[in-house]
């Protein structure tokens, strides 16, 4: 590590001063830390959500979020090469990665210390001085006094940052979305149902993958600008550049110079030394001059002159006083063995170290068991932040789907005759309007699919499908594409697709499989 070389202004600062400075960094060096970064981000995240089964892209964002230290060490490795005035390439940072997991304890940060809060602000010790065992323990306990708290808060900070950050994308989303489906949108982020549609799911996870990739690199700078400063604090690097840059503008002077000025400096000192005469005029104000004997004493007279100096006053003058001190009561002196005890604790503290190492190792364990639980049954606690929730028994059809009334009552006698009518008088989407709401109807009070008024289309056939046979669910999905053709692209459907609804409402949809049943088999008898 040569210092002279260092890209950045190295002095005292307090400690979110320091943090400052770390985004700085990213700013400055932000070509070299995104590309390499994004490589990684990306090559690891698109294959984690193409391998996820549909459904459980949750587990893609954990699984992400877990692998964030093998993030911390790139950044690192990056910056902290780019602030010694060391180029690194996007290929150089990214061949690194072997060496980076085998040999800054990545296994443990993610095993027992992932959920440690100060990860960033430690991982210079593993990284950079490669310490291990009792020399790490105690040079993290000595950087810890100061900035441990900063470097805490800037964890949880930039968590949050993270947080508002991918709400605020499905915000601008929200904000270029058409009217008519607008409603829906934060229905099926928030909403009761845990079956949300795919597409959210893929931009849930892939503003997620985004974020932590343009955020990260500032908590990993901030945290390595912490010690830095923290460094400096203790080794005084600031006055170690100060002298160094000294010494090179030294250097840097011509020799003729400085010959010249010590010259100088010694002829002025010749002529201002104290003439044997000025020494005379003044012995009635200094009386005590000593001068160097001509020859030197022997040992015995030295001490003897030694004794005689140490017994002046200025050496000898001592001051005795007296006070009263409260007298603490003497504790009582047990014969204890304490060899005994000495061996005893040699012998039993490697067990007690294992032991601590054991439990904490499952502590951890069980709390990222129990985060994983909590996700993962999410849809049973959740409710809490939502009003009350209603049990399974007390399921309440809706009146009002995609702004259509959904009640039977509300349907004419006869659906398809009143649809062909609508259909030929040149009102196409009020004709598909209705067949669509017969569907929804006949799905929830004949077939009992518990539909939502936050559903999509899209729950409406995958809620659909665990009811029905493949030719109902045919007819559905036909009748669902032509209903999403008009009302989103207003395209009427062709003629012929329009038909093909009418003539099949009764013999493929609307039909009774249990009594079409009943009646086939009093034919056969």
């Amino acid at each position: 590590m040569n210092l002279n070389e260092v890209q950045a202004n190295i002095r005292l600062r307090n400690p979110w001063e320091a943090v400052d400075l770390g985004f700085s960094m990213v700013q400055k060096w932000w070509k070299a830390i995104y590309i390499p970064l994004a490589i990684l981000t990306f090559g690891i995240g698109i294959p984690l959500f193409l391998i996820v089964p549909e459904g459980e892209f949750w587990i893609a964002g954990v699984v992400f979020w877990w692998l964030k230290p093998l993030f911390d060490r790139l950044v690192l490795h990056i910056i902290s090469h780019k602030l010694f005035n060391e180029e690194l390439t996007s290929w150089q940072a990214l061949k690194a990665l072997p060496s980076l997991i085998w040999n800054t304890g990545f296994f443990q940060t993610m095993t027992f210390r992932r959920f440690s809060l100060s990860r960033g602000f430690n991982l210079p010790l593993w990284q950079l001085e490669q310490l291990r065992g009792d020399p790490r323990a105690s040079r993290q306990n000595i950087l810890h006094i100061a900035s441990h708290s900063q470097a805490i808060w800037l964890t949880i900070g930039l968590w949050l940052i993270e947080v508002i950050l991918s709400l605020s994308l499905f915000v601008l989303l929200f904000l270029f979305l058409p009217e008519n489906i607008q409603r829906d949108f934060f229905d099926n982020l928030f909403g009761k149902s845990v079956d949300y549609a795919r597409w959210l799911d893929i931009l849930n996870y892939c503003f997620y993958v985004v974020v932590v990739t343009a955020v990260h690199p500032f908590y990993i700078a901030g945290n390595f600008a912490l010690y830095i400063n923290r460094r400096t604090q203790l080794e005084a690097w600031d006055i170690e550049l100060d002298f160094r840059k000294l010494a090179s503008r030294l250097k840097q002077a011509s020799q003729p110079l400085i010959s010249i000025l010590f010259v100088m400096f010694f002829t002025g000192s010749l002529l201002l030394s104290p003439s044997p005469s000025y020494a005379e005029s003044t012995e009635n104000i200094t009386t005590d001059i000593e001068y160097l004997n001509d020859t030197r004493l022997t040992s015995d007279k030295s001490d003897d002159v030694i004794k005689e100096v140490m017994l002046t006053k200025n050496l000898d003058d001592k001051e005795i006083s007296h006070r009263w001190i409260k007298k603490e009561k003497e504790e009582k002196k047990k014969d204890i063995d304490l060899d005994f005890w000495d061996k005893l604790k040699a012998l039993l503290e490697p067990t007690a170290k294992v032991f601590g190492f054991i439990i904490e190792f499952g502590l951890w364990l069980l709390i990222a068991f129990g985060i994983i639980l909590l996700i993962y049954f999410r849809d049973r606690w959740m409710y809490l932040f939502q009003g009350k929730r209603k049990s399974k028994d007390e399921y309440q059809s809706p009146e009002v789907m995609f702004g259509m009334d959904v009640r039977p009552e509300s349907l004419p006698q006869n659906i398809v005759d009143e649809a062909r009518n609508l259909w030929q008088s040149e009102q196409h989407r009020e004709a598909l309007s209705l067949l669509y709401r017969g569907a929804l109807i006949r799905l929830i009070n004949q077939e009992k699919v518990k539909l939502q008024n936050s559903h999509t289309e899209g729950d409406v056939l995958k809620h659909a499908s665990l009811k029905l046979n493949d030719t109902k669910q045919g007819y559905l999905k036909s009748l669902t594409a032509q209903w999403q053709l008009i009302a989103y692209a207003h395209r009427s459907p062709s003629e012929s697709d329009m038909q093909i609804l009418f003539d099949r409402w009764a013999i493929d949809f609307a039909f009774d499989t249990n009594a079409k049943t009943t009646k086939q088999g009093e034919r056969d008898e």
